[in-house]
This record gives structure tokens, C-alpha cells and sequence, in this order.
């Protein structure tokens, strides 16, 4: 079976910005398709079904070949350099990168729960409307399969969901939200420190990403101890 040994060392220069990739594999979430001296592409699995692909390179030569691999439509994709930006969009159709960071949790122990008046509980199907009406980057079929997985957490106040975050299909933390009405509680703190320790309960690698620009979640991160990537990872978008 193909590992991601031959290209360790280039994994090596920038360990944050390639947990999406490297995670994945060791969860065994993704698997590897192609690994190359300079440049990897690994598909991730769950839920029965391939969801999409994740993949690095170097150099425009990497690129092309491992790209040469993906399926024409290869559904989510991310990518962690925009050299092959123009290879994306003749082969793919995909009109833009929007840049994240990639964060992960690299300590032994998870950072301790504030002292936030809210109990943290699994959200359910009765959920649905009001994250539907409050997150908006995704649609409500994804949504759903992931409610009924229990991979969606909220914070309450007796029956009255004020905040909620998740895990996403391919294994990151994401979907953090809290209702206007209830900002300012450190109710987000409480929420990115309770799946924190809930990933490191699970064997897994605290990781996920934050889009470039939005400085207020960033601020959020890395004051809880998320380490930063040096680098920025880009999710592939098709505008149409």
C-alpha cells in the first residue's frame, strides 16, 4: 500500500499545514493515492464513500501528474499551494482558491473548559432549523447526515441552543456558530475547548481551518493554543 514515507521530509517543512492530509491517512479517514518525492495526493473516505481529495506539490511537474489522477469531477477538493491554480481551472472548472490556515492542536492535553454558564450536548434532527438559519457555508443534506451522527455539538441553556460547532465528513473541526443574541459568553471558547478534548479522547489530532482574513476566529485558536500553519492551504471553488 502506498504511504506518504518517500515524501516525509517535504511533510516536514510545514507538520500543521498538511494535517488535513496526514490525519486523515493515520485515522485512517483518507487513504493515499499517489505520494511522490515533492508532492502528495490522498482521497478522504468516510461514511462509506469517498468525499473528496486532498493533495500538495512542489512543483508544476508534481502537480500535473498527480492531478492527472483525480476523477473529472472530484467533488471537494483542497490544495495547498496556488501554483497550479491555472491547471485547476482548465481541468477541473474550478474558478477560485479561497485561503485558509490550517490549525492544529499539538499538545498532550486539551485546554481546560472555561467557566461558561451552558451545558454541551448532541444536537438532533429538532436542531436542524435553527443551525440551517445560522450557518450558511454548507446545505442542509450535509447538515443533516451529520446531526444523525452525532458529529454536531451545541451549547444549551435548558432546551435553548446557543451556540454549536462540529466535525466535518473528512475530519476536521468546523461549523463553530453562536447566535447573535448570545455572543460575548465565551461560549465559543467553551465549544473549540470541548472538541478539543473530545478529538484527543478519540486518538485523533485536533485540526482545522480558518479562513484567511477572518482575524477575530484566528484570534480565537490560537489564544486556546492552536498551533498556526506557516503556510496557507486553499479550498478549490467552482462559482456557478
Amino acid at each position: 500500500m502506498c504511504d506518504l514515507s518517500i515524501c516525509q521530509e517535504a511533510l516536514n517543512r510545514d507538520p500543521v499545514l498538511y494535517l488535513d492530509l496526514t490525519e486523515a491517512v493515520r485515522r485512517g479517514e483518507g487513504h493515499v493515492v499517489a505520494a511522490l518525492p515533492h508532492g502528495a495526493l490522498a482521497a478522504f473516505r468516510n461514511y462509506g464513500r469517498e468525499l473528496g481529495f486532498t493533495m500538495f506539490a512542489d512543483d508544476l511537474e508534481t502537480a500535473q501528474a498527480l492531478l492527472s489522477l483525480l476523477p473529472p469531477d472530484p467533488g471537494f477538493l483542497t490544495v495547498h499551494e496556488d501554483i497550479y491554480r491555472a491547471e485547476l481551472q482548465k481541468r477541473f472548472g474550478f474558478d477560485r482558491l479561497n485561503p485558509c490556515w490550517q490549525l492544529g492542536w499539538l499538545r498532550p492535553a486539551p485546554p481546560p473548559l472555561p467557566d461558561v454558564a451552558a451545558d454541551i450536548r448532541q444536537l438532533n434532527q429538532s436542531h436542524l432549523p435553527t443551525v440551517l438559519a445560522n450557518y450558511s457555508l454548507t446545505d442542509e443534506e450535509y447538515l443533516s447526515e451529520l446531526i444523525g451522527r452525532g458529529e454536531l455539538h451545541g451549547a444549551f441553556n435548558g432546551n435553548t441552543l446557543m451556540a454549536f460547532i462540529g466535525r466535518h465528513a473528512e475530519g476536521s473541526i468546523g461549523l463553530l456558530e453562536v447566535l447573535p443574541q448570545y455572543r460575548r459568553r465565551g461560549l465559543a471558547t467553551l465549544l473549540q475547548s470541548y472538541m478539543i478534548g473530545l478529538e484527543l479522547s478519540r486518538g485523533r489530532v485536533p485540526y482545522g481551518q480558518v479562513f484567511d482574513g477572518n482575524d477575530a476566529s484566528l484570534a480565537l485558536q490560537q489564544s486556546l493554543g492552536m498551533s498556526r500553519s506557516m503556510g496557507l492551504l486553499y479550498w478549490a471553488v467552482r462559482d456557478d
